[in-house]
């Protein structure tokens, strides 16, 4: 009895034919573009990825450094060597971090801060003559402070920074691909640049 189910299963299968295909579509054949209009492999020029770096800690701790010594030149105007180092050891920095431009700016900042010390010292020179026990200038204090602060401040948060190239940007990690290949199956491979 199975023989027989299973004959007639075979001549069921045999005796149905599939449906028809559908009719065949004639492919277009590219022409192989010539080897001087190939586009690049890059569009664009690649340009390395930039970084931003601030070194404002650096500014700030050479203005930590000089200002001791730009007050002692407020009360000395006879040692103008104090006020050396609020002058010329920020602009170093800027330099070093390759902003000369900077350098010239904060040189001349630094130069206005040093003048307006100068003159608050006069100030409290002419206020303070009489041989009072307590002398308190307020006023010119307060115009040093504006000047050593102003200018402190400027060059830490506006000049103390810098954009530079990433280094090593052209070396990419080796990473594993995953692509379709052939018929569908995909094809595990390795890619970087060496």
């Amino acid at each position: 009895m199975r023989s027989g189910f299973a004959s007639l299963a075979v001549l069921a299968a045999c005796a149905t034919s599939p449906p028809p295909l559908p009719p065949h579509r004639p492919t277009a054949q590219l022409a192989p573009s010539p080897p001087s209009e190939r586009p690049p492999d890059l569009a664009v020029r690649t340009e390395p990825p930039v970084r931003h770096v601030r070194y404002a800690w650096a500014t700030l701790a050479a203005d930590l450094v000089s200002i001791y010594p730009l007050l002692q030149f407020m009360v000395k105007p006879d040692q103008p060597y104090l006020a050396v180092p609020a002058l010329v050891l920020a602009p170093a920095i800027h330099v070093g971090y390759g902003e000369s431009d900077k350098a010239a700016v904060s040189l001349i900042l630094r130069g206005a801060m040093i003048g307006g010390v100068y003159l608050a010292g006069r100030a409290i020179e002419r206020e303070c003559r009489n041989d009072e026990f307590i002398c308190i200038p307020l006023g010119p204090i307060l115009l040093a402070n504006l000047a050593i602060t102003t200018v402190v401040t400027v060059d830490a948060v506006f000049l103390a920074r810098t954009t530079r190239a990433e280094h090593g940007w052209g070396r990419l990690p080796v990473l594993p691909t995953v692509s379709a290949g052939a018929e569908g199956t995909r094809v595990l491979g390795v890619s970087g640049a060496f």
